[in-house]
C-alpha cells in the first residue's frame, strides 16, 4: 500500500473516531465522514468497501487501544480474580469518560457480528482475547470446575447488561455490585 493510501486510511480512521465519540456510531454519516477527510464518496470506498469493514477497522482500532489503556497484567501481584475485577473497573471507567467509543465497540451492529464468528476472528480483537485468556487463567489458578466459554459468555453477558443499564440511566456503576456478581459467576458450585 502506498504512503498516500495509508494515510488517507489512517486520516479516515482517526475522523471516524473522534466523530464517534463526538457523536456517537449511530450518527456517522459516510458521506460526512469522506467530506470530512477531504475525499468524494467514491474515493472512501477505495479505503473500504463497506461501512462494515470501516467498523471492523475502527473496532479492532479501538480494541488495541483501550486494553492498553487499560494496563492489563499492569501488576502481578493481582491474582486472575483481582485482575478481571481491575479490567472491569477500567472498563466502566472508560465507559465514563469515552461512552460512546466503548458503546462503538460493545454494541454496534457489527460487533455483534464478532461473536458469532470463529474464535480467530475474536481473538483478533484484544480486548476479548485478554478477557477469555484472564478466565482460563483464573479457571485454572483457582482450580475451578467451570467451562471457560460458558464463564466467558457469562461475564461478557453481565458486564455488556450493567453497561447499558448505565448507560440508559438505570443504575450508577457499584464497584461492589461488579466484585459480588463476578464472585458469583466464579464460584466453585456454579
Amino acid at each position: 500500500m502506498s504512503d498516500k493510501k495509508q494515510y488517507t486510511k489512517i486520516k479516515i480512521l482517526q475522523t471516524a473516531l473522534e466523530d464517534i465519540d463526538k457523536n456517537g456510531y449511530e450518527e456517522l454519516s459516510l458521506r460526512k465522514l469522506a467530506n470530512n477527510c477531504g475525499l468524494t464518496t467514491g474515493a472512501f470506498y477505495k479505503h473500504f468497501a463497506s461501512k462494515d469493514e470501516l467498523f471492523m477497522s475502527l473496532m479492532l482500532k479501538l480494541s488495541v487501544s483501550l486494553t492498553e489503556n487499560i494496563n492489563l497484567k499492569s501488576n502481578e501481584q493481582y491474582t486472575p480474580r483481582e485482575e478481571l475485577l481491575h479490567l472491569g473497573q477500567n472498563i466502566f471507567a472508560l465507559f465514563k469518560e469515552k461512552t460512546n467509543l466503548v458503546d462503538f465497540l460493545f454494541f454496534n451492529p457489527v460487533a455483534q457480528s464478532v461473536y458469532k464468528q470463529s474464535s480467530e476472528v475474536q481473538n483478533a480483537f484484544p480486548l476479548l482475547r485478554s478477557v477469555r485468556t484472564l478466565i482460563n487463567e483464573l479457571i485454572d489458578y483457582e482450580s475451578l470446575e467451570l467451562d471457560s466459554t460458558e464463564t466467558f459468555i457469562k461475564i461478557w453477558a453481565f458486564l455488556q447488561g450493567y453497561m447499558l443499564l448505565v448507560r440508559n440511566g438505570v443504575t450508577e456503576f457499584d464497584v461492589t455490585l461488579l466484585s459480588a456478581t463476578l464472585n458469583s459467576l466464579l464460584r466453585k458450585d456454579n
